[in-house]
């Protein structure tokens, strides 16, 4: 999933652009957008809802579900959260607007100072066509999403999960390269994935895979865990 940042000055056409981006974008692709909710525009929830109630009473998470559409409430929740809720639901481009001071490469509006600057005041079909040059972000359960696809229903086995490491191991995408097509030739594995990510200096490296049996599939992931490195970051195996 490419994360595209829209940052700019309140009032400079963030929103806006960001619609035309959604508008112009392919219809196969699927666009989801996280908005920064602070400053001069705070979310307030409307309190005669029982979604409202619920929330007020300490639920940690509540969901509101109707004939068309679903809204959650998500307690202390956080740009990278909301960003693998998108890469979970399958989500192939996502749209962040404000959070200036996460590192992710961005589209500026206006005048506004920004050292990762891929695109200034460009129209949609500009950010639509730079898309390469945009960060990437993956959840586990997305990257086992892709997975599940190219196996077309084949396999009994999944497994996922996401691992600490350096910056410069998750940033060599030759060599996460090798070891993805190492995992995906594993015997009784189906279809593995390999994605590494960089956020300020910081290197994640997520993988996931569908194999035959459980016994492949873990041997397979034990090997590929101690090629890249220790420090599990969550993920699991069924």
């Amino acid at each position: 999933m490419r994360v595209v940042q829209f940052a700019g000055w309140s009032g400079t056409g963030k929103t806006t652009l960001i619609e035309q981006v959604i508008d112009a974008a392919a219809p196969e692709l699927a666009v989801g957008v996280v908005k920064h909710l602070g400053g001069a525009h705070p979310f307030s929830l409307d309190p005669d809802r029982d979604t409202t109630r619920f929330y007020d009473r300490g639920a940690r998470v509540v969901v509101g579900i109707d004939a068309e559409k679903g809204v959650g409430l998500h307690r202390g929740d956080t740009l990278f959260s909301a960003l693998d809720r998108l890469s979970d639901s399958g989500c192939d481009l996502a749209l962040v607007e404000g959070f200036k001071k996460e590192p992710f490469a961005r589209v500026v509006i206006g005048d506004l100072p920004s050292e990762r600057c891929v695109l200034r005041d460009p129209t949609a079909r500009e950010v639509l066509g730079a898309l390469d040059r945009f960060d990437e972000h993956h959840s586990p359960g997305g990257l086992l999403r892709e997975c599940r696809a190219r196996a077309g229903g084949a396999g009994g086995f999944e497994c996922s999960g996401a691992m600490r490491t350096t910056g410069e191991i998750a940033g060599d995408r030759d060599t996460l390269g090798r070891l993805e097509a190492g995992l995906a030739s594993a015997p009784g594995v189906v279809a593995a994935g390999l994605r590494g990510m960089v956020h300020a200096g910081q290197g994640t490296v997520v993988m996931a895979l569908v194999a035959c049996d459980p016994a492949g599939g873990l041997t397979a992931m034990s090997g590929l865990a101690r090629a890249v490195g220790e420090g599990g970051a969550g993920g699991g195996c069924r």
